[in-house]
């Protein structure tokens, strides 16, 4: 039974995996397809969103392995050969329970430390692709305006990136603003933060004193203007959910943060913390429901196939539909907080658990 699970869940999971990071890919398209991209950021990225795919993909996967192995062994005249003996379905749940407990062991460790790890990791990435595009757009001739009140002009730029004949006009200071010439400059991402640096050469600084009562004309060799790209970077990266790069445990402690010094009780909060713990036993759950309902083998693989499909469907999608409706009552402070996570999982092993008694019921035999 362990092959023939096995075989269509690693399947269904590798399947899953490209699927979502492609639609991730494209969700951030604006953000990520630049001049600058580099294969190695496309590497990073699938590294680190990995485990937050896999939090979603492992139980769709599993339940897909599930039904297409079961249904293959009922087409293949195995589950009727265990009928002679007298068993019934519930004869067929220890294999599948023992992977569902594995599988629950491994989408807690992600969904509690590595998929908050690895989206920390991922919004550092972003964050270094949008500054690295921002750094890349500036093209001559063109008043560059992107860049929170820091307005670039450059006659010509070089196929290295360097920049000639610069112009920036400076208004971050309001009523005051700087006007900066210089004869070369380049626009640099740097530091783990991935802050931008406009390295300027040759050049002066006019400024007009508030009021106009003095201006001020400085020459300067050499000189660096940090360049605040914080608002582009919020606007493009999509990777900035609260809770996302947060633990459980982070989780719980803004809770009591904003409870103790704030006086507020954020239920979403705690129906987040207890999400991270109720989710991973999905796994068993739907390690009931694939037991339940693989017995509708029809004898013909393409009807089994498509039938454990639609199984499929139905269950995941219940699944996340039933979480999101009690998670919006959790947050109201409708219905406490741990109901509002382990009432989706509850309910998908209660569906599993009356299948297998219904086919006991009706003499429906593994």
């Amino acid at each position: 039974m362990l092959k023939e699970v096995l075989v269509p869940f690693v399947a269904g999971l590798l399947f899953l995996t490209q699927m979502f990071f492609v639609a991730r890919l494209l969700a951030e398209a604006e953000a990520i397809f630049g001049a600058q991209i580099r294969l190695l950021d496309v590497g990073r990225m699938l590294l680190f969103v990995l485990p937050s795919m896999l939090a979603y993909g492992l139980p769709v996967g599993f339940l897909l392995g599930l039904l297409v192995g079961l249904g293959r062994m009922g087409d293949d005249h195995e589950l009727v050969a265990l009928s002679a003996t007298g068993s019934g379905p519930h004869s067929l749940l220890p294999m599948p329970l023992l992977l569902g407990v594995l599988g629950t062991i491994a989408l807690g460790t992600i969904t509690c430390w590595l998929e908050p790890l690895g989206l920390q990791q991922t919004r550092l990435v972003m964050r270094d692709i949008i500054t690295r595009n921002l750094a890349g757009e500036i093209k001559p001739g063109v008043f560059y305006q992107d860049l929170s009140d820091l307005t670039i002009y450059a006659t010509e730029i070089e196929p290295d990136g360097r920049l000639r004949g610069v112009l920036v006009e400076d208004a971050r200071e309001e009523g005051n603003p700087i006007l900066v010439l210089a004869r070369k400059g380049r626009l640099r991402a740097e530091g783990k933060e991935a802050a931008l640096s406009l390295h300027l050469e040759e050049g002066e600084l006019h400024r007009s004193e508030p009021g106009g009562s003095a201006y001020v004309l400085a020459t300067f060799e050499s000189a660096d203007v940090a360049v605040m790209v914080n608002r582009e970077i919020s606007r493009k990266n999509r990777f900035r959910r609260r809770f996302d790069t947060l633990t459980p445990w982070q989780v719980l402690d803004r809770y009591r943060w904003e409870k103790e010094v704030r006086g507020r009780v954020r239920h979403e909060y705690l129906v987040e913390a207890h999400r991270r713990f109720a989710h991973p036993f999905v796994m068993i759950a739907l390690a009931l429901v694939g037991v339940g309902a693989a017995g509708g083998a029809s004898g013909k693989r393409k009807t089994g196939k498509a039938v454990a499909l639609l199984w499929t469907l139905f269950s995941v999608v219940g699944y996340f539909v039933v979480q999101k409706i009690f998670a919006t009552f959790g947050n109201r402070g409708a219905i406490p907080a741990w109901l509002a996570a382990w009432a989706p999982v509850i309910v998908v092993a209660l569906v599993g658990a009356a299948l297998i008694l219904f086919r006991r019921a009706r003499g429906v035999r593994a």
